[in-house]
């Protein structure tokens, strides 16, 4: 299999996941923060800050593992490192969307405990 083709596999489905997953992120992401600020301007500005961050990370750690993708020889090499630079992406993006989830609940935690003892 041609290493040209392989490359273009390779963006095709990076900026698949790239663009589906970042809009669900930005469309469900919108009304976790709105619960955490309660100001629609500042959620609207933290949620496009995030989709950007979200954007110049993915983009940028395509083109650097873009690289690593060798010679391929047959059609089963080319599917094997495809799958295993498509399969670290994901891991990333799950790992860093647990981590997004987990700070929310802990600003969500922190909010009311604030806000409970100026009550």
């Amino acid at each position: 299999m041609n290493i040209f083709i392989t490359y273009s596999i390779y963006l095709i489905i990076g900026a698949l996941i790239t663009v589906t997953v970042g809009a669900d992120l930005y469309c469900n992401g919108y009304y976790l923060i709105l619960n955490l600020f309660e100001n629609e301007v500042v959620t609207q500005t933290i949620n496009k800050l995030l989709l950007t961050g979200y954007y110049l990370l993915n983009i940028g750690y395509i083109a650097l593992t873009l690289t690593q993708i060798d010679e391929v020889e047959t059609t089963t090499v080319a599917l094997e490192q495809l799958a295993y630079n498509i399969g670290r992406i994901l891991l990333i993006l799950s790992y860093l969307h647990f981590q997004n989830i987990a700070l929310l609940a802990w600003l969500s935690k922190r909010k009311h405990i604030l806000i409970n003892q100026f009550n």
